[in-house]
């Protein structure tokens, strides 16, 4: 039998030499039994309480194309330490007809009641004793928290960790002042970022500081002397546990030496829960949501909102390159200026439109479409994938706030590419000459404030942002197909 060799070490009494272990003792069970190895999967230093580990689903990946007829592993812990996991793992083997193996234990047939309790009592053995060592793990690492004790990763700007204890890092704390003064005064974040690299202060991992690590500054109690752990539950058993508030969370006051007087953070935290009500308090709409396109990167512009240090709120379209990688510069375009130019432009178009010679253009375009929409295709999967990696770095326990308004802002522009893709056509289009002057015709006779959406949807294709103009391409969708002419 053609098989697959399948190997897996955590971090917890183990090494690369397990790894090492197992394959001999797999190669040796192949060898008595008449199995040919054609191909092995490794999982180095990853728990076996989820499948969301590289080499596993490598390993599902050849058993759907039908690489091999069998999986063989060493025991039913390398497989998996969840009881849901390996029975899921078991029964869509099962269904591709694809045999499992364990080299040091029997493995019987799921259909029989007999060999199924066996199964489920041994991978029972392994989620218990993942969970006493888990609540061994999380006692320990409580009691530790609950001396105030630092337990790992970067500590925040402004401090080091010395000996587990946070002590202040007298430079990086000017750069932490600096930005809750400003703030709490009034400046934007753009502002004070500016300062800030003007002054040469750079953030934990040697970055310049950006907007997204400001809010987690602002928001960090750290600066006041509250020392907490574990406020959130992200994970349980190596899956994403929906981040709700943590009744056994640990807070202490008075723990860390303060930064930040009170008076500066209350104003600080004040403006903030204001910025939020006056951005919640209303419902901002794009026209051109999904049309605007950057004429220097080719990225699509995306609609973002922004408060100012006055409280005043400005709509813009910005590239979507500009702000997810910095890799463009194209400058922002006021929202409103833009949506009354277009809307103003297309009106008078439809006002003084010949209906015959526009829908003959119309026509003759639309027969020459073939694929007009493989570029946004090739960037909404590549959005998907980045969006995929971010949710995956939450469920495996990498949650801060920056991360969470990248996701946002990718599912913003995965919005908009949707609808592009949604609403164009990929073929010719049936549709007459005649019906095409009928619609553009019946729109014109008929304009009206609360049809603005859907003539801008209609009657504009894309929208090019360059630095010195705006071009507009046009196009007529029947039934949500249709494409730029």
């Amino acid at each position: 039998m053609k098989v697959a060799a399948y190997a897996r070490y955590s971090t917890e009494n183990q090494t690369e030499n397990s790894i090492a272990a197992q394959l001999d003792a797999i190669i040796k069970f192949c060898q008595a039994n008449n199995h040919t190895i054609t191909a092995t999967f490794i999982d180095e230093a990853r728990s076996g309480t989820n499948t969301q580990r590289e080499g596993f689903q490598q390993l599902l990946q050849g058993a759907q194309r039908r690489d091999f007829e069998g999986v063989v592993i060493y025991d039913i812990s390398r497989g998996s330490r969840d009881v849901a996991d390996w029975f899921n793992f078991r029964k869509e083997m099962q269904l591709l007809k694809i045999k499992v193996i364990c080299a040091t234990e029997n493995l019987g047939d799921l259909s029989n009641p007999n060999d199924f309790l066996v199964e489920l009592i041994n991978v029972g053995l392994g989620q218990h004793m993942v969970l006493q060592t888990r609540q061994k793990s999380i006692a320990g690492v409580a009691v530790k928290a609950n001396q105030g004790v630092f337990l790992g990763g970067y500590p925040p700007l402004g401090y080091d960790a010395v000996d587990g204890k946070y002590v202040v890092n007298t430079h990086e704390a000017a750069a932490v002042k600096t930005i809750f003064e400003m703030y709490a005064d009034g400046g934007s974040y753009k502002q004070i970022i500016e300062k800030l690299a003007a002054q040469g202060y750079k953030g934990k991992r040697g970055r310049p500081i950006g907007k997204n690590s400001l809010h987690s500054i602002l928001t960090n109690e750290r600066y006041i002397g509250v020392y907490s752990w574990n406020k959130r539950t992200v994970k349980y058993m190596g899956k994403w546990a929906g981040g709700a508030a943590n009744p056994h969370a640990v807070r202490i006051e008075n723990a860390i030496t303060p930064l930040i007087d009170m008076r500066t953070w209350e104003r600080v935290q004040e403006r903030m829960k204001s910025n939020k009500r006056a951005q919640n308090s209303a419902k901002y709409t794009y026209l051109l949501s999904g049309l605007v396109v950057c004429g220097e990167c080719g990225a699509a512009y995306t609609g973002r909102t922004t408060v100012n240090g006055k409280n005043s709120i400005c709509r813009c379209y910005a590239c979507g390159n500009k702000y997810r990688t910095r890799t463009c510069k194209a400058k922002n375009v006021n929202a409103d200026e833009l949506e009354t130019a277009i809307v103003n432009e297309l009106i008078n178009y439809l006002k003084k439109a010949d209906y015959s010679s526009a829908a003959e253009q119309v026509y003759n375009e639309l027969q020459k479409i073939k694929s007009p929409i493989k570029e946004q295709k090739q960037e909404l999967e590549k959005l998907k994938t980045q969006l995929s990696n971010c949710v995956k770095s939450i469920r495996n326990g990498l949650d801060f706030p920056e991360l969470r308004d990248e996701i946002d802002d990718l599912r913003q522009q995965i919005d908009e590419l949707e609808h592009i893709v949604s609403t164009s056509s990929e073929v010719p289009i049936d549709i007459t000459k005649e019906q095409i002057a009928a619609k553009i015709k019946k729109d014109a006779e008929n304009i009206n404030f609360d049809d603005i959406p859907r003539l801008i949807k209609t009657y504009i294709n894309k929208v090019y942002i360059h630095s010195d103009k705006i071009v507009v391409t046009g196009g007529v969708h029947f039934n949500g197909c249709g494409d730029g002419i």
